[in-house]
């Protein structure tokens, strides 16, 4: 692949592979790409990537020699090492032996030729700590999971179950983003933000939707 992948680049943080790189005024080639099968699926929302698994490693990642930007795409099933321009084949083996840890696998031939095409797209890859919002994302796809489970056993007002939805979301994007550090949270911090919208009867409801955890059970989408 010997085109300037630089020329593909789409503006904006999210969505744009290789900014960094472009920033650093080197062309990017295929050559300088490594992408990695990964299993960072998230549990509670399988259709996007686990920010909260995600992010430490993306992050360490960019800290290793020879490593200039690191990537995981929305699905959470890849990451793409861009290297930089003297980076050896030392660096790589070192940063392949640790992925590997992760149980990470490189790709090679055509999965990994679709898998490029899929990264200088620029469509749905995250970089570093932007993983965030994939974390955001599924707080939302659990609170909604939780108050529809609640209201299997109460009635509720669409703008009670809507309010109530948002609340336990913002409340869950701080803890899965790390903004709420672990030693700190309240095993009890969800019943007491429900209280606000919530009859006293009702919360039971809600601390039994949130005991039977965050993924979708067999009769849930």
């Amino acid at each position: 692949m010997n085109t300037h992948i630089t020329a593909m680049l789409i503006s904006g943080v999210l969505y744009a592979p290789l900014v960094i790189a472009a920033e650093h005024g080197a062309p990017v080639t295929g050559a300088r790409i490594s992408v990695f099968k990964v299993p960072l699926v998230c549990p509670a929302a399988p259709l996007i990537g686990c920010g909260t698994a995600a992010k430490p490693i993306l992050l360490d990642l960019e800290k290793q020699p020879g490593v200039l930007e690191a990537w995981l795409n929305r699905a959470g099933t890849m990451i793409a090492v861009v290297w930089t321009p003297d980076s050896t084949a030392e660096n790589r083996r070192s940063v392949g032996a640790d992925l590997k840890e992760d149980h990470a696998v490189e790709m090679h031939g055509t999965s990994r030729d679709s898998a490029m095409r899929d990264f200088v797209s620029g469509q749905g890859w995250y970089h570093g700590a932007d993983v965030d919002r994939l974390s955001e994302e599924e707080a939302g796809i659990i609170a909604a999971r939780w108050v529809r489970r609640v209201q299997t056993k109460t009635t509720l007002a669409k703008d009670q179950a809507e309010a109530l939805e948002r609340a336990i979301a913002e409340s869950l994007r701080k803890e899965l983003t790390g903004q709420v550090l672990s030693q700190d949270r309240n095993p009890a911090r969800l019943e007491d933000v429900a209280r606000a919208y919530l009859a006293q009867d009702q919360v039971k409801f809600l601390t039994d939707a949130i005991d039977k955890g965050a993924r979708a059970l067999r009769n849930e989408n």
